[in-house]
């Protein structure tokens, strides 16, 4: 997401520091949507659906705890607390309700601005892993294929299943029955564990063949299988 285009909405019953607050985030890009007590943010968390909420514990009437909790039975946006008490109690208490950072009054406003360019930073989901690379193996997650330094592998689906999903998990280790289990979708009461060492027999033939010149698979004596760390 585009910082120009993050929405803030900031619950404070103070005229003065609202101002303020909506003054720093408007001067880096964000879109403000203010509100001054806890019925107003709630109903603006439906309406404006903003991507994090700064919320002073010390609200009129419905409390800022209050408040915090109506917003994680709807919402997992990402929650800063603005508190006067700097006590211990009252940050665990406000952290144990769902809240992700807070500051103590006064605060900086550099550092206000920092906190949520990082509570946005940190809830924008990972691209997606669309390459894998080990050794000379590549694996292409989306075209479902694996290359030796560029040279096609003729893997059948199952084979490449079974690589992939070593890769994307790596560094665990997973049993033949474990295996069996997330790849196969099958357990050890209807099909014989013996088919993982088969399929990781061929991976690692086919891988060789092609050029490889380390097992891609390790085999973890006595736990089941990995795959090899770079």
């Amino acid at each position: 997401m585009e910082q120009g285009n993050a929405k803030v909405l900031v619950v404070e019953d103070d005229d003065g520091n609202r101002l303020l607050v909506r003054r720093v985030l408007e001067e880096v890009g964000y879109i403000v949507i203010e509100a001054t007590d806890g019925p107003t943010a709630l109903g603006a968390l439906v309406t404006h659906a903003p991507d994090v909420v700064v919320l002073d514990l010390g609200l009129p009437g419905l409390d800022g705890l209050s408040v915090l909790s109506e917003i994680r039975r709807a919402s997992v946006v990402p929650v800063l607390l603005l508190t006067a008490r700097s006590g211990e109690h009252e940050r665990v208490e406000g952290l144990d309700a769902g809240a992700d950072d807070y500051m103590v009054k006064p605060y900086s406003v550099n550092e206000l601005s920092a906190r949520v360019r990082a509570l946005l930073r940190r809830s924008q989901p990972e691209p997606p892993v669309q390459h894998i690379h080990v050794g000379e193996v590549e694996l292409d997650l989306a075209a479902n294929a694996a290359t030796v330094d560029g040279k096609q592998v003729d893997l059948t689906p199952k084979e490449f299943g079974l690589l992939r999903f070593l890769a994307v998990q790596a560094p665990e280790t997973f049993s033949r029955e474990a295996l069996l289990h997330h790849v196969w979708g099958s357990t050890s009461d209807w099909q014989d564990p013996a088919t993982v060492t088969e399929h990781i027999r061929r991976v690692r033939t086919k891988l060789a063949a092609a050029g490889a010149s380390t097992d891609v698979i390790v085999t973890v004596r006595g736990f089941g299988y990995r795959i090899a760390q770079t």
